[in-house]
Order: structure tokens, then sequence, then C-alpha cells
């Protein structure tokens, strides 16, 4: 008997092979769409669970208040960690993370390399963190200043063959560093992303100790380990009065506000969108949902088709079921049977997704910078889940037909008394609807998130960023000879302009206060230190006043120029009106107490310019003259000219900085690379609604040859009476069409609701437009009119005396 009805069953599927194709290639899109975001979605939930004390580590982030603008940043001083340690009898421990923020030189000998990946940590960041050590104690590894851990790539990069502890590492080409133990690479997984980890102590020889128990010097990352049972919240209700009672002097002097919270380390990999001077690469959880949402849109498309072309379908195998029954089927069998066919559609549609998971992963691989694998979906839970899903799938689908058609009687089915009520009709333009309702609130939102992607690359920054290339400082060699590098790279006709600087858009730039004589508070600002060449080699404009200028001896000690934003800010109003006006600084280790403020004069303001992305609104900025800080050199080419300046700067490096391998970095591109989530949700969300779309169409498809074929006579007889193909067309596809603008009406204003509460993540955003909609609409509209008109016009095309011939 089941032989029998599996045999039947896959005469049926060939039988009807263009529903069979529609059914199983549709949903077999559908599934390798939700497989391919499991596996997404799984990477992404699973940074940092691998630590053993996973749930009881946290980071400290500090919310700031400063003169009207809120800000959340990852850094922290570095006295806080361990003062949180002496205070708090549930910390059970803290470590101090730096990062170093640039690719830095690190030397074995002969071998030097360009690193990233750098840190410098407490010797009990192995034992909070679980990062394997092959070789060394995690309780001893960074007890001594020149310690470092290395990873197990580096260690083979390096060494070769040799044995790495005791070797010696030169970092930057002046700081020693002995191997002490060697590291597991560091998982996928991890927000932190390094392959060496120096001691802290390390920052005793370069860092005066009073400014390492600073409470306002915040470069720091701080983690913590609660006690099992301790509760979050409870600590960040004491921090305010742990804050105020160790840093008077520091609050008293700056006009902001601090406040410090605990971050759950699981947290930190998604919900850190918003926050400032981080050094992980970081995920949204926003995109997960999106994405998730997206996931379940499409396979209920599908699962809408699969029940649509299902039920449909029924109608066309009245007489089948009444003939069976006439020789003694039993009901039972015949549910049986439909509900077997159902299933193995759905199980062939399985086998389908998975085929096209393994052909899709290594482009969603190449676009996220993941490594996701399809073995990651053979776990037993995760099979046998899938396996119930696609049962269900195929049982809802084949329900209707099972049940409906096997109680049809013979005697009614054979002489051709089938009605199929309106309720099936119903439910069919229903499952449409849902259908592009669904489609359409993705085309919006695809829509949205190319032409927000599109205003971030073109948005007027307030400066130009093209062609501009910049190369670190190297050596003191490089920084006292800067002008006459600059002057000899400005002889080259590929070379515009050049200037030397601490800080450029997009990149590190310092953080600081100025003060106001006559006001008691710090004012809070960033600060970019440059030279005269700055602003006209960027391409920035002036609003007031005039630039720095070596025609004015005075400029690098008592001038400094404010960006717009930092003119309303401190109440001054119009640009102009800041001209002239007093501005004090307190200097970064000063050589005597009498250096320690530089008292100077706003000489002009600089038209604001976005200096950090555009999901921040512009800040203070402060640009002044501070030539021993200078930290990189930036030059602007000529378009045409990209190949030969390379080759002159790299002759120039060799010449300035032998010792160091030639780097460079075109400013475009790593301005471009803040914005990588962005494209890469723009790339997927824009495939997934594509494929919805698609889904949507094989139904309609399938659906609209159904409605043809149920109204062969009627087109018949109205051919025979004079109706042309084109009114005929217009026929069947009113229908079809009155069902998408009822979806497009349903859809709008979700679509607005949810686009609207992505784009508020930007500080600079597109406006949701009119046309927008209609155009979405527009579109679902005529990928509906050519999907039915296919159908339309072979029915319109069809003999009428065919048509006819069985009445």
């Amino acid at each position: 008997m089941l032989r029998s009805y599996i045999t039947i069953a896959c005469r049926n599927l060939v039988r009807y092979k263009g529903y069979t194709f529609i059914n199983v290639f549709g949903l077999a899109i559908a599934i390798a769409c939700c497989l391919v975001i499991f596996l997404f979605v799984q990477d992404e939930l699973r940074f940092d669970r691998f630590h053993a004390k996973a749930k009881q580590i946290h980071r400290i982030i500090n919310h700031r208040s400063s003169d009207g603008v809120q800000m959340v940043m990852a850094r922290t001083p570095p006295a806080y960690g361990p003062a949180l340690e002496r205070t708090f009898p549930e910390v059970l421990q803290s470590t101090r993370i730096f990062g170093f923020g640039n690719k830095e030189l690190v030397a074995y000998g002969n071998r030097k390399f360009f690193e990233t990946g750098i840190l410098l940590a407490d010797s009990t960041f192995f034992e909070m963190f679980s990062f394997p050590l092959t070789r060394g104690n995690a309780n001893q590894v960074l007890n001594s200043p020149d310690a470092i851990v290395i990873s197990e790539t580096m260690a083979e990069k390096y060494f070769g063959n040799q044995d790495p502890l005791g070797k010696q590492l030169v970092l930057d080409g002046s700081y020693k560093f002995r191997v002490t133990g060697i590291m597991r690479d560091m998982p996928a997984q991890s927000h932190l992303k390094a392959s060496f980890i120096g001691s802290f102590d390390a920052l005793r020889e370069i860092v005066s100790a009073e400014r390492l128990q600073s409470w306002g010097w915040q470069q720091f990352y701080t983690y913590i380990t609660l006690s099992e049972g301790s509760d979050p919240a409870k600590l960040n209700a004491k921090l305010p009065a742990f804050l105020a009672q160790h840093a008077k002097e520091e609050a008293s002097q700056q006009n902001s506000r601090d406040h410090y919270q605990l971050q759950a380390l699981t947290d930190i990999h998604l919900r850190s969108s918003d926050i400032e001077y981080d050094i992980v690469e970081k995920g949204n959880i926003q995109y997960i949902y999106a994405f998730s949402l997206v996931a379940v849109f499409t396979l209920l498309i599908a699962c809408f088709n699969f029940m649509n072309l299902s039920t449909a379908r029924s109608a066309r195998r009245a007489r089948e079921v009444g003939m069976r029954k006439a020789i003694g089927a039993q009901r039972i069998q015949l549910i049986g049977q439909f509900l077997g066919e159902s299933i193995l559609q759905t199980g062939m549609a399985l086998v389908l997704a998975i085929l096209l998971t393994a052909i899709v992963i290594p482009t969603l691989n190449n676009w996220t910078g993941k490594t996701l694998l399809l073995s990651s979906l053979s776990t037993f839970p995760f099979l046998l889940g899938l396996f119930g899903f696609t049962l269900l799938i195929g049982l809802l689908a084949g329900s209707y037909p099972a049940f409906f058609l096997s109680g049809f009687k013979p005697l009614h089915v054979l002489k051709g008394m089938v009605i199929t009520g309106n309720s099936a009709t119903f439910l069919r333009r229903n499952l449409v609807v849902v259908q592009f309702v669904v489609s359409i609130m993705l085309m919006i939102g695809a829509g949205v998130v190319f032409f927000q992607v599109r205003y971030i690359q073109e948005k007027n920054l307030g400066f130009s960023n093209e062609q501009l290339i910049t190369m670190p400082i190297r050596n003191t060699t490089m920084l006292q000879n800067i002008e006459t590098i600059k002057a000899e790279l400005r002889q080259n006709p590929s070379i515009l302009n050049a200037t030397a600087c601490y800080g450029v858009p997009g990149g590190q730039f310092a953080g600081d206060g100025i003060v106001i004589p006559g006001r008691t508070e710090e004012f809070s600002t960033n600060m970019f230190l440059v030279d005269e060449d700055y602003i006209p080699t960027l391409g920035m404009t002036m609003a007031a006043g005039r630039n720095f200028s070596k025609s004015f001896g005075n400029d690098a000690r008592e001038a400094f120029i404010l960006n717009e934003t930092a003119v309303r800010e401190l109440g001054w109003g119009k640009p102009e009106s800041a001209i002239g006006k007093t501005v004090n600084w307190r200097q970064w280790q000063p050589a005597t107490p009498a250096d320690s403020i530089k008292r100077g004069k706003v000489i002009g303001v600089v038209k604001d310019f976005n200096y950090k992305t555009i999901h921040q609104k512009i800040e203070p900025m402060v640009l002044q003259i501070v030539p021993a800080e200078f930290s990189q050199v930036v030059v602007r080419i000529r378009p045409e000219a990209s190949r030969s300046a390379l080759a002159m700067l790299a002759e120039k490096w060799k010449a300035a900085a032998s010792e160091w391998p030639f780097e460079y970095t075109f400013l475009d591109e790593q301005f471009a690379a803040q914005y990588k989530s962005e494209q890469i949700f723009s790339k997927v969300f824009g495939l997934f609604t594509f494929l919805s779309i698609f889904i949507t169409c094989l139904g309609l498809f399938g659906l609209a040859a159904f409605t043809a074929e149920q109204r062969t006579k009627e087109i018949g007889v109205r051919k025979v009476l004079g109706a042309s193909v084109a009114s005929i067309v217009a026929l069947l596809s009113k229908d079809f069409l009155m069902l998408v603008l009822i979806a497009l009406v349903i859809a709008s204003p979700v679509a607005w609701y949810a686009m609207n509460y992505w784009l508020e993540a930007f500080a600079y955003r597109i406006e949701i437009q009119w046309w927008m909609f209609v155009l979405a609409g527009s579109l679902a509209i005529a990928i509906a009119f050519f999907t039915v008109f296919f159908q339309s016009v072979k029915a319109a095309l069809l003999n009428p005396v065919k048509s006819l011939r069985s009445e």
C-alpha cells in the first residue's frame, strides 16, 4: 500500500510538473534563505559566550553629558578598575586594556611586519578571559613589564620552528618585549581581536605614575568579574557615589558629567553601535532583528504559495478522487495520499535548499568577512527541528485538499457536480494580499537602505577625502625634517599639496578641553593638531577669519581655529563674533610649570566637517599647531597620477625611514570602512528582498495559470461574442492588481514606521519621501501584471472551439 502511495505521488508530481516546480523551487529558495540567515544570526549571537565566566564579566562604559552633548564612550580612566576592585567585595578582579589604534611595526631580527591587534593588559587578563595558552602560565605570563604573549599564528610567522619563549620582539622600533607565552588564535566570535598581549606595566616606562593614577585621562578599557549571583544593577546604583568620592578634582575642572555603567560581556558585540572610542568591530542587534524578520517573511511567502497552489489544484483532482472512492478507496487512504504528496514535495524542497545554501555561503562569507560553515547546522537538535518544520509545512499545505476532497461523494464528482465554494477563493486572495504586503514592505525597506547608503557615500563632508594619502611619521628624523619633506613632495608634479598633523577625519584625534577666561568650567572639545597646510590640503573652507600662516610668527604659540559647532556651543553666535576671543588650553606634559597653559586667540572659524561617522552629530573641534605631536603626513595627489605618486612616495619614505616598510592609506577608503556594516546590510537585505519578490512571482504565475484554466470556457464564450485579446487580459489581470493595491495600502504605514526607526540611528539621514511608496507600489503592480500577463495572453489566444468543445 505504501509503495502504491509513493508511486502515485511521484506520478502526480510529474503530471503537474509546472506546479511541482513552483512549489518545490519556491519553498527551497525560502528555506535556503532561512538557513543562511540562521547561520549568520547564530554566529552573531555566539560572540563571547565561549568564556567560562561570560555571565560574570562586564565592561565599564561611560555615559557622558558635556555642554549639552550626550555620548557613550568605551574608554575609562586608568584608576577606575583598581579602585572598583578595592571598594566593592562583589568585584572579584579587574583588567585594564590599552589598545594601539594604528598599525605598529613588530620586529624579530630581520623579520619586520606591520601588525594590528596589539594590546597591553593587566596580569589578570588570562585569568578573566578564556583564551587558552599552549605555552606559559596564565597567572604569570604578564607579570613582568617586558612580557608579551603572542598567538600561535604570530609564533609561526616570526619564529618558525624556533622556540619563541624568551625571544625578544621590538615594537615600534624602540619598545622591547620578551615572549612569555603563546595563546591559541582568538576565536572569530570574540569581540577582542588581538595577536599580541603585552604587559600593562610596560606603560610605566613611558607614562608617569601620576598619569596612570588619573581619573581624567580616559584612554583605557576596563573589565571586571563579578562574584556569582551578584546583581549588576545594584552595583550600577553605587557607581555615581563611588565616582564622586574618587574624582572630585577632575569633575570640578570639566564642564561634563560622567555616569559609568556596566555592560555585559555578551552584549558588547551587538549592543555597542552607539558607543564611541571603541576598539571592537561591532555588530548591530537591529540588523539581527531585520534579517530574522526577512527570513520569516520569505518563508511565509513560500508557504502561502505552497498552500495557495495546493488548494487551487485540488479542484482539478476531484474526478480522480471520485473514481478512487468509487472503486473502494477509504477516506483515510485518500487523506494519507494527499498528505504524502505534500510532504514529499517539502522533502524535495529541503534537499534542494541545503544544496542552495552550500552554494550561497561562500558569497555571504565574502560579503561579511565571516567563515560560516554548513556543518554548523549538523547538530541533532537543529536537524530534528528542521525535519519537524518540513513535516509541519507539508501537513499544513496538504491538509485542505486532503480533508476537503476526500469528503466528496463519488456520484456528484463523476457527474461534474463539484462546488468548491467561496471560502477557498477568499483564502487564496487573502494569502496573495499577505504575500504582496510582505514584498512591498521589503521593497520599500530595501529602497530606503539603498538611498541612505548612497547618501552616506555622496554626502558633502565639509572636506574632500578623495586622492588623499596618509603616511605615518615613524621616527624622530622624519618629524624633525617634516618641513623639508613636505617641500620636496610639493616639487613633484604628481603632488598637489602636503601637510603634517595629528588627526584626520575618520581616524584618531585628540580629545581635551579648553578654558575661556571668565568661565570657571572647562569646555570639552576634540582637537586636530595641524600645520599651516592642513586646511587647504584637505579642502576645508573657512567660515570666518584666516588660516594659520607662517607669515604670522606667533600662530604656533597662541592661535586657535574653531569649527562652527564649537562657536555655537560656546555661545558666541556667528563665526565672525568668535574672531579675537581668548582661549586657554592645558598642555599635555609641559616641560615646565610655566608652560602648562597655552594662551591664545581665535584667528579663524572653519566650516563644519564630518570627522566622525554620520551616525554622530558634528561635535566641537579645535585646530591648533603642535608640531611635537605630529604623527602622520597627508598628501593630495593628482587623480591621473596615482601610480607615479605612490612610486615617488615610496622613494621618499626609503630615504627618510629606511628601517620601516613603506606604509600608506587612502583616506577615502579609511573613511568608507566606517560604513562596512551598512554596506553589508544593504547588499544582504537587497538580495533577500529580490528573492522574496521572485518567490511571490512564482506563486502568482502558478495561480494565474490556475485562474485562466478555471475560466477557459468563459474566455471562449467571450471570444465568440467578439471580446479582444486586450479585454481578456484586462479581465484576468484586474483582480490580481486590485489585490496588489490593497497590499500597498496595508504595507506602506508599517514600512514607514520600521524604516524611520532604523534611520533614527543616523544623525544625518535621508527623509522618507512619498515617491518611495509610489515607486514600490508601481514596481509591485508592474511585477504582478507581467507575471499574470503571460498566462492571460496564452488563455486569450486559445481557440474558442477547443475551449467550448466539451460543452
